[in-house]
């Protein structure tokens, strides 16, 4: 399919709309529903004829702006118990409540308009509060301070998404295809976390550079190496193999490289390591003044790019070979949705101190659950520079993550589970709902049918083992959509990944029994938690981002009603209640909780707060939010101890 920049621009306008739509209703909880038919009250003539216009197959939602004497209406194709709605376009502004006055919605008068309820509700319970500084903890500023950073950030994210989308056009079969491989599922994420209202935002990458550099664009680049002294080098492997081993020994399987640049610089020689490094990452670090510094020296060389082009990954910053044994993750200078995608050094240990805990008795749930995996980081290096400026993080950062999706070795059928349900193009389905139409088709069964057992098979894989590890050691993931890997065999889940080295949460109440596995745990890698963060971060991300999020992907793509598939989660996560763990309120939470915390992007945004820096408990703003386990589900409100007999 060709696509022209007109049609591009509209289709990104649009999921502009959706996400910040969606975000908007979520952590303010406004909203006036609507079935088809029904017209909202207190509206003038022209407001209520809007609304007859605008009005979907699901009919319409009301959006108040009350400090501002407005309302959007906005027609609904979709509304989903889990929180992630469809609407329908074009959504119309009333104004003046009495007043005839209906305009039409674009994505920029509306980022505009929810921009500046957001920031004039804020003041005002700052007010009422009697607080006129900072109305959230760990915000940078006073309510509102971060408005033009978030309506840049939205304009930036909207215009990335229409050059991805024409770009990709032309790609849109093998996008959706029931079959694909990992990097094109890598790379397939046109529209980014739907649930976010800057998804595509990246500050950092000239705008020349995009296509080398973008996975939506199918980038790859090579990497450039420095030359370090080994008296500089901070360095840790898992392994027998060293990290400063491990990376020449890939120049020295890389049939690209000259043989004389191997001979002079990626021998075994001891004293000297290379690091290789982002094309982003090395122009940044050539203006670092204790680099230039280290380089006078005689400690570091630059020695440019090399070897074969590797493909960037989703993350952006971790980059792909499918015939290396290591995927690279870069420490990038790049801020994309929240956070500057830099490592830091308590996440290098952290990889490295999970890969040897997974060698404890801790890694036997992978036996336990024979198709679950974890991704992991057995090694990380960097240089230790700039120490008299009280620089800990100098910008060389590297991870070496397992390669568990070379070519032969799984890479045919792994996708992200965000690409399973990401929105397709208009013309197209989502690929969960290609796979599912398929095999119900090949298998002469209801898409209903197919839906419910590809999902509980997927339970199995994924959330079961994930629920025991923390049930059992009290170890949390941050299993988002994004983070999770699954491969499919013939369209059904056969093993499940998680991969991450930043997002591991331990319990401060099973601390000593880790200790016991892994002498020191923690100590480094700073891991260890009250457990109430760890409930709450295993909460939103497993249940509200990942578990929902696919669960609303059928749901949307009208495969299954969603309360099917919240049904076997809420079966799922009862049967860990005779082996609960206590003090984690994680399962009666879920369970019989109307309302959870869940994390608030939009607000987040707003109050430009980046989530790698900081305290755990001030990383993002977490907001109240229905529970649909306990408000959608029949049977719901039963006691979690009966429950539990139940399942037993």
């Amino acid at each position: 399919m060709v696509m022209t920049t007109s049609k591009a621009r509209a289709i990104a306008n649009e999921a502009a709309l959706q996400g910040l739509l969606n975000c908007y209703l979520r952590e303010t909880g406004a909203g006036e529903w609507l079935k088809a038919g029904e017209t909202p009250s207190g509206m003038a003539a022209g407001g209520r004829k809007a609304a007859e216009t605008v009005a979907g197959a699901d009919g319409l939602v009301v959006c108040p702006l009350p400090e501002q004497g407005a309302a959007l209406l906005i027609g609904v194709k979709y509304r989903s118990v889990t929180g992630r709605h469809l609407f329908r376009f074009p959504m119309v502004i009333v104004y003046g409540g009495a007043a005839d006055r209906v305009v039409e919605a674009d994505y920029l008068t509306v980022a505009a308009l929810l921009t500046k309820e957001l920031t004039l509700a804020a003041e005002q319970a700052a007010k009422q509060a009697g607080q006129l500084a900072d109305a959230v903890e760990g915000a940078s500023s006073a309510p509102g301070a971060g408005s033009e950073e978030l309506m840049l950030r939205i304009i930036q994210s909207t215009a990335n998404v229409a050059q991805f989308v024409e770009a990709r056009a032309i790609d849109a079969d093998t996008l959706y295809a029931f079959a694909s491989g990992f990097i094109e599922q890598e790379q397939a994420l046109l529209f980014g976390h739907l649930l976010h209202p800057t998804p595509k935002s990246r500050q950092g990458v000239p705008e020349e550079r995009q296509a080398d550099y973008s996975p939506e664009l199918k980038g790859a680049f090579q990497l450039h190496y420095y030359r370090a002294h080994r008296s500089i080098v901070i360095e840790d492997s898992s392994v027998e193999t060293s990290a400063t081993e491990l990376v020449k020994q890939e120049l020295r399987d890389d049939a690209s490289v000259p043989a004389e640049w191997v001979a002079a610089y990626a021998s075994a020689d001891a004293g000297w390591s290379l690091l290789p490094v982002h094309p982003l990452q090395a122009n940044w670090l050539q203006d670092r003044p204790y680099v230039q510094e280290a380089i006078r020296a005689g400690l570091l060389q630059y020695l440019g790019p090399q070897g074969k082009a590797y493909a960037a990954t989703s993350s952006l910053r971790t980059v792909y070979h499918p015939e290396s044994r290591f995927m690279y993750k870069c420490s990038v200078p790049v801020k994309v949705t929240n956070s500057l995608r830099v490592n830091l050094y308590k996440e290098l240990e952290r990889g490295v101190e999970v890969s040897r805990l997974l060698d404890t008795a801790i890694g036997d749930v992978r036996k336990q659950y024979e198709g679950f995996g974890i991704v992991t980081d057995p090694a990380f290096i960097t240089l230790r520079l700039g120490e008299s400026e009280g620089i800990r993080e100098t910008g060389f950062e590297l991870v070496l993550r397992d390669n568990l999706f070379q070519a032969g070795n799984g890479a045919a059928e792994a996708t992200p589970v965000a690409s399973l349900v990401q929105d397709a193009l208009p013309g197209y389905k989502s690929r969960i709902g290609v796979i599912i139409e398929e095999l119900a088709q090949r298998e002469g069964r209801t898409t209903a049918d197919v839906s419910a057992d590809w999902f509980g098979r997927y339970l199995e894989l994924s959330l079961k083992p994930m629920v025991s590890l923390y049930m059992q050691w009290g170890i949390a993931l941050e299993a988002h959509q994004q983070n999770s890997v699954v491969s499919l065999e013939e369209g059904y889940p056969t093993k499940f990944y998680y991969r991450d080295n930043q997002g591991y949460y331990f319990c401060k109440s099973t601390e000593s029994l880790l200790n016991e596995q892994l002498p020191g745990i923690g100590e480094r890698s700073e891991t260890v938690c009250e457990d109430a963060i760890a409930d709450e971060r295993f909460r939103y991300y497993l249940i509200f981002n990942h578990m929902f999020g696919l669960i609303n992907g059928f749901g949307a793509a009208g495969l299954i009603d969603e309360r099917v598939l919240l049904g076997k989660l809420r079966a799922a996560l009862a049967s860990f209640l005779p082996v609960n763990r206590e003090p984690s309120v994680f399962l009666h939470s879920l369970l019989n909780e109307p309302t959870l915390p869940c994390k608030a992007n939009l607000l987040t945004r707003l109050h430009d707060m980046d989530e790698l820096v900081g305290s755990l408990d001030t990383q993002s703003v977490y907001v109240q939010v229905p529970n649909p386990l306990v408000e959608e589900v029949s049977g719901h409100g039963v006691n979690a101890e009966n429950e539990a007999a139940a399942v037993r």
